[in-house]
């Protein structure tokens, strides 16, 4: 089903909302008597706020979502960044806006990662929730400990759909 206006699914260049983790273009460290590649110092983890949240790791199993996605809410954590690791080296799908105390919905973006690339979402990044592309896809996932005290959502103000990847 295709669906006008959708959002369109971008390749992923997303600074301004977090870090795009992955080891190309970057120097290895031989390390383990050379059978080991460290790559040091690829993202900086915002996870504690002082107030003894103390980062966490979490397993999460998603479902796959159907496209065309209608998007009706974002959500953003602002005490501390998440981290999505998936473990299967699936793409994925990263739908983020920017916005202070509301998401400035006419400028979300939607991003797919290549297979295997990690990201981090800043403190306070409006986003919406895990956009798994298969059935099962397994991420590990660090984020501070208030996680659940620390979710603020907001609804969006009209119907906004997601393509899917590939589509305009």
């Amino acid at each position: 089903m295709r669906c006008l206006p959708c959002l369109p699914i971008e390749p992923i260049a997303f600074a301004r909302f977090g870090t795009l983790v992955d080891s190309i273009g970057k120097t290895p460290e031989p390390i383990n008597a050379g059978t080991t590649r460290r790559y040091p110092d690829l993202a900086s983890l915002d996870v504690c706020d002082g107030n003894g949240d103390d980062p966490l790791l979490h397993l999460y199993i998603a479902s796959a979502r159907q496209f065309p996605l209608k998007l009706e809410r974002l959500e953003r954590h602002c005490r501390g960044s998440q981290v999505f690791i998936p473990l299967n080296r699936q793409s994925f799908v990263i739908v983020v806006a920017p916005g202070l105390d509301e998401p400035e919905w006419t400028a979300m973006q939607a991003f797919v990662t290549q297979p295997g690339q990690i990201i981090t979402l800043k403190r306070g990044c409006w986003h919406h929730g895990l956009v798994a592309l298969n059935e099962g896809d397994r991420f590990a996932v660090i984020e501070t400990g208030a996680y659940r005290s620390d979710n603020e959502e907001k609804e969006a103000p009209e119907p906004i759909f997601l393509a899917a990847p590939g589509e305009p």
